[in-house]
């Protein structure tokens, strides 16, 4: 048993292979069309990549190593993220994957307008190479042009350079800000010349010996339009997710400029990150050398201080006169000594932590009070790092700028509170500390006052030397690290790529111009079909009516050549196996066929010209071929096309025999009227009367068809068409078969409903319909939809072809 679904898929192979045969017999009909649509469309394409200018690609990879997780300027990727990353997402902050943030970097403007004023990219120089545009770069450029003026306009300035006969260089092009055109300007080689686009100078560059007379065109742009256009070619992306490599592609239409771009692009990355890596190190740097200025004048004062002192008490040495006290109390001293310090330094970054000026710089790593509060200034300084970056890239408004800015507020705020407690226990510290040292000094009150002023002013001295000197190995650890300038980036692969350009594709270019061009013929033969409204075959009347089709004729072809099928055209003139005799024999087979009637045969149609008469004449000729009488009888009394034909307009005919009761059958029949065809009689439509309607609707009507049926064996009436008089609808009366002729190409398809319910309400009797001119060409166009039946079995068709193109169309159009 068949399954639904296998019937599905019939039906839509039963549609799907008419339409296939179609449109290949569009193809194989109009092939010349095609042809000369493609020929074309290949042309164009070809003349179009070859004015496109060539654009090379280049690629290099990178790799982003991670670094120390506590490292200040560590790029990890996701799941490896550092600590205060990790923090920061746990509160609701996504930092996102950090080698993502480096990928955008990479393409941000701020390091492209650094690639773009190393390279000096502003400044294009192209030239023509047969049709289309090649850049000068490097080592091909014949002259280089200084400006002296900076340009920030939106549209480039353009100018062209020529040589002259007398080796000078000839600017033209100038254009003003308005549009207005400029004269040109001749210069030499390291002259200096004002011009529209202000002071500028030529100087001669290493192209210039293979400089032939081509005219050079220099193309100015401003620093953020030349930053876009550098952009535009730049494409970063991760190289595949479980790597920290980064691919960096660039397309420019000259392969070293890319390869240039690529190398300054990455240098100025690297440089990007050391400055980063640095930045701590030199904040933590300049607070160092304020303060060991400050510390330097204070010492020097204490020490002037100390000398005067000695000498005006004429003082040589403290230690010999206290050398029990020192001894006792050295240790003491130490100790207030080292909380002094600690207390001064924690002063100091406090101070620097009140000062609202550098809210967005970096807290001074000086190793202060426990691990916890240097944990903080770290963390502190890793945030204020990103916020600086994500701020440099964006702007200071965006959402993440200012949360981060929220974080570092809350953490500065916990970092004074650190310091503050620290500086309220440094305090308590120092003062137990003089405390111990003044309870042990206390105890040489034999001592000479001079003495305990020389002790104070040294240990005021002795502070000063230990502050200094700490803040002097601090400032050596501090420039150590900046000279450790290597960033956590290297260079996998530098610049590679083949010597042949990827752009213009020429294949896909003659590939999209092929489609074109078959498409163009393609969607003009459809639009034909779509617009035009007329039956174009034997489907489209079996679709929208039940009504039998007695038979489909061909288009009349007589000595090789194509013709109407007009009233003039007999097939008695063509051999005896023309396609269209044969057409005309499967009518008169289809009429054996029918279980009615068929000795009376009436010929309408909608409209003149749709060849009933054309049809009632051969089928009269091809039926007395078959040894039958038959008698043409031409009711369209109003314009009497049969009788024309015959050259019988003026004879005794049908009006004669409805007006005159005793007229004779004799009387009105013209015998033989076709020559070379015996047997084919015809009653002409005689006289004009002025009642032509009330004497078809005589009974003599009636009477005529009943002798007409003692005499012949067919009655074929010719009537006029059923659209415009009634007079056909009054002659179908008498007949037993109703012929309605319909022209392919001419009849409106939207008629055939109306033709389907006058079949169904039998307003004409045993209607059948025959289709005229429905030749293979008309088919091939989709009129036929496949229903082509290949008349003439046997027909030798080289008379008709004169040449071996047209036998081989033919043997393509069969």
């Amino acid at each position: 048993m068949e399954t639904p679904n296998a019937n599905i898929e019939q039906d839509d192979t039963l549609e799907i292979l008419p339409l296939i045969k179609l449109c290949l017999r569009h193809f194989v009909v109009n092939w010349y069309w095609f042809a000369l649509s493609v020929i074309i469309c290949l042309a164009l394409g070809w003349i179009y990549q070859l004015s496109k200018p060539r654009i090379y690609q280049r690629q290099s990879v990178m790799l982003i190593e991670d670094s120390d997780p506590t490292a200040s300027t560590g790029i990890r990727r996701s799941g490896r993220n550092s600590q205060l990353n990790t923090l920061m997402e746990l509160n609701g902050v996504s930092v996102g994957d950090n080698l993502k943030n480096e990928i955008f970097i990479l393409s941000s403007q701020r390091l492209m307008n650094r690639v773009v004023d190393k390279l000096n990219l502003n400044v294009e120089y192209t030239a023509k190479e047969s049709l289309h545009t090649v850049a000068l770069y490097g080592k091909m450029r014949p002259f280089e042009i200084i400006f002296r003026k900076e340009w920030n306009g939106k549209a480039p300035q353009k100018l062209f350079v020529s040589k002259t006969d007398d080796g000078k260089l000839k600017l033209e092009g100038f254009k003003s800000p308005t549009g207005e055109k400029h004269e040109p300007i001749e210069v030499s080689f390291g002259q200096m010349v004002n011009t529209p686009y202000g002071p500028l100078c030529i100087v001669r560059g290493p192209g210039y010996g293979k400089w032939q007379d081509d005219r050079i065109t220099v193309t100015r742009y401003s620093r953020r339009k030349a930053t876009q256009r550098a952009l535009a070619g730049l494409n970063v992306d991760e190289y595949d997710k479980e790597t920290s490599l980064i691919t960096i592609t660039y397309k420019d239409m000259s392969a070293r400029r890319a390869d240039d771009i690529l190398n300054t692009l990455f240098d100025t990355y690297k440089e990007d990150v050391v400055e980063n890596k640095n930045r701590v190190a030199l904040n933590t740097g300049k607070f160092i050398d304020d303060r060991i200025a400050l510390i330097g004048r204070e010492l020097g004062q204490v020490e002037s201080q100390l000398a005067t002192f000695k000498k005006q008490n004429k003082l040589i040495d403290f230690d010999k006169t206290s050398q029990a006290v020192l001894s006792e109390t050295s240790d003491a001293r130490k100790l207030s000594l080292q909380a002094e310090t600690e207390l001064s330094v924690a002063r100091y970054l406090s101070e620097y932590l009140q000062n609202h000026t550098n809210d967005h710089d970096l807290i001074p790593a000086l190793e202060v009070g426990d691990q916890g509060f240097n944990q903080q200034v770290n963390a502190y300084n890793q945030l204020m790092n990103q916020r600086n970056m994500t701020a440099a890239n964006s702007n200071e408004q965006q959402a993440v700028v200012r949360e981060l800015d929220r974080q570092l507020t809350q953490m500065r705020q916990s970092i004074k509170s650190s310091i503050r407690s620290y500086i309220q226990s440094q305090e308590l510290r120092a003062a137990s500390a003089r405390a111990n040292e003044n309870q042990l000094t206390g105890r040489i009150a034999g001592a000479p006052d001079q003495e305990k002023k020389g002790l104070d002013i040294q240990r005021q001295q002795s502070l000063k030397e230990a502050l200094y000197t700490y803040l002097l190995n601090k400032r050596e650890e501090v420039a150590l690290q900046q000279a450790i300038n290597e960033a956590n980036v290297r260079l996998v692969e530098g610049p590679i790529g083949g010597d042949k350009y990827v752009s213009p594709r020429k294949v896909i270019i003659l590939g999209i111009s092929l489609i074109i061009g078959l498409f163009i013929p393609a969607f003009i033969i459809w639009v034909r079909i779509q617009l035009d409204t007329s039956i174009r075959g034997r489907k489209d009347v079996e679709d929208a009516t039940t009504i039998p089709i007695l038979g489909e004729i061909p288009r009349f072809v007589a000595d090789g050549k194509a013709r109407d099928n007009d009233d003039l055209t007999l097939i008695s003139s063509l051999p005896y196996d023309a396609p269209i005799t044969e057409a005309f024999r499967i009518m008169r087979y289809s009429l054996g066929y029918l279980r009615h009637a068929r000795q009376v045969m009436l010929a309408t149609s909608t409209a003149p010209g749709q060849g009933k008469t054309f049809i009632l004449r051969n089928l009269a000729i091809i039926l007395a071929m078959a040894g039958k009488r038959v008698v043409l009888l031409d009711s369209d009394v109003r314009k009497r096309t049969l009788s024309d034909l015959f050259n019988a307009k003026h004879k005794f005919g049908l009006t004669t025999w409805l007006s005159d009761d005793h007229t004779k059958l004799n009387e009105i029949v013209i015998p033989n009227v076709v020559p070379g065809v015996e047997n084919v009689d015809l009653i002409p439509a005689g006289k004009m009367p002025p009642n032509i309607t009330e004497l078809l609707m005589s009974d003599r009507l009636e009477s005529l068809i009943a002798e007409l049926r003692k005499e012949y064996d067919y009655i074929l009436i010719d009537s006029t068409p059923m659209l415009s008089v009634a007079d056909a609808s009054i002659v179908d009366r008498v007949s037993d078969l109703t012929l309605f002729v319909m022209r392919v190409g001419q009849q409106r398809r939207d008629f055939l409903p109306d033709l389907q319910r006058m079949y169904k309400e039998n307003r004409f009797k045993n209607l059948c319909i025959v289709l005229n001119d429905a030749d293979a060409r008309r088919r091939s166009f989709g009129y036929g939809y496949g229903y082509g039946y290949g008349y003439g079995y046997g027909y030798n068709h080289n008379h008709d072809r004169k040449n071996k193109v047209g036998r081989i169309l033919g043997r393509l159009k069969k």
